[in-house]
């Protein structure tokens, strides 16, 4: 019997289709770079295969590009077409409502079905990311910590979960709980880089840079075939080094390993760069060049996609745009504020301000800069993105005020 379905099966034409996909399950739980390829030969010999296209959805819209929005439009019109169980039902309409970006709807419905079925792990990973990039870290922790039990100790896949729990202790500020989950997951699958990430970030948080970057360099020896999330970890490879004061070798890290990636165009890898530039720039590193490397990117500000995301991609305008402040830099969020959304709703009410914050500090303007920042700053959190991502804006307010 499939993994994937050992609890609430899942509806498929071929009776092969269900193991198959297990190893798509493997390889996105180890961000291998061939889930989506082994994903689209199972679609090809069983197209009626609804979890196939709903899965296939989810990773495209967690990728929070709107260039994807068509392909996320046809997963989802197979996935309706195909029909599917009662709980299948309600992953395309969390599918739908995400794609329409109406992610309370999303984590609504995906709550119920983890009410369901607390061991679907496909909901469980796409409610986590949810739960990180609307910065509500408790239920993040929440969530995981209600499904873990429902994982037996010899279940394949439950080591990862205890790594995103892991994950949301560190968010919540439970170091020693957050500790002892990642390195536990760590031990059970060398491959988890989100439990070995979870670790780091402790490390980072409790400032011991020593101890994290020999975490991250030990884990790192088995990641040579994984996707761009490696990048993310060697990003904080490089902040543990400023914070040792080791800035040559910071910059030296960006330049040997997180440039080659970025034509790839993927925008973690545009906010590790734009982030790691400036908390360089703000040490007193002279870095050249550097940010118009990064220009090719600097439109996708109008995304609409994550507030978080698009702030990253418009470090790298107001760094290429010149001294004087370009009032046509901050009309993207104006537009964005519009919506009725929940982003939007955010950019309304501490997005324009984060970037007027930007935009003025990059011009020349820092005490203006800072008090737009310091607007934003008590509802920060709910930025989405980690503590560690989210202390450059509070970096900014130190270090400008």
């Amino acid at each position: 019997m499939a993994v994937i379905d050992q609890t609430i099966p899942y509806s498929a034409d071929d009776p092969s289709t269900l193991t198959q996909f297990d190893a798509v399950i493997d390889q996105y739980l180890t961000y291998s770079t061939t889930t989506m390829s082994t994903l689209e030969q199972i679609q090809a010999q069983d197209p009626n295969f609804v979890m196939g296209h709903v899965f296939r959805g989810y990773q495209l819209k967690s990728a929070s590009d709107p260039r994807f929005l068509g392909a996320i439009d046809q997963s989802l019109s197979a996935a309706r077409a195909a029909g599917g169980t009662a709980r299948e039902q309600q992953h395309i309409e969390a599918l739908a409502a995400w794609r329409h970006d109406d992610t309370r709807t999303v984590t609504a419905i995906l709550d119920q079905i983890l009410i369901n079925d607390p061991s679907d792990l496909i909901a469980l990973k796409a409610a986590n990311h949810l739960h990180f990039y609307r910065g509500d870290v408790a239920r993040m922790r929440d969530s995981v910590a209600r499904s873990l039990p429902h994982f037996p100790q010899d279940h394949p896949w439950r080591s990862f979960v205890l790594g995103m729990l892991s994950f949301g202790h560190e968010e919540c500020g439970d170091y020693s709980d957050a500790l002892a989950c990642g390195e536990a997951a760590v031990a059970a699958e060398p491959m988890d880089m989100w439990a070995a990430h979870a670790v780091g970030h402790v490390h980072e948080m409790q400032k011991n840079y020593s101890a994290g970057i020999e975490w991250l360099e030990q884990c790192d020896r088995h990641w040579d075939q994984t996707n761009n999330f490696r990048n993310h970890l060697i990003w904080h490879k490089a902040l543990m080094f400023i914070g040792q004061n080791r800035l040559s070798e910071a910059l030296h890290l960006y330049d040997q390993e997180l440039t080659d990636c970025l034509s790839d165009d993927f925008y973690l890898d545009v906010c590790n760069a734009a982030s790691l530039l400036w908390r360089l720039e703000m040490k007193g590193i002279d870095v050249g060049d550097r940010w118009f490397a990064l220009t090719d990117f600097q439109h996708r500000t109008t995304d609409q996609e994550l507030l978080f995301i698009a702030l990253h991609y418009l470090m790298v305008q107001a760094r290429t745009t010149g001294k004087a402040a370009d009032p046509a830099l901050i009309a993207p969020f104006e537009l964005w504020s519009d919506g009725s959304m929940e982003q939007a709703k955010l950019c309304q009410r501490i997005g324009t301000d984060l970037a007027s914050g930007i935009i003025h500090i990059a011009s020349e303007e820092p005490a203006v800069g800072v008090h737009y920042l310091q607007k934003a700053l008590p509802e920060l959190q709910s930025l989405g993105g980690s503590h560690a991502q989210r202390a450059l804006f509070t970096d900014f307010i130190q270090h400008y005020a």
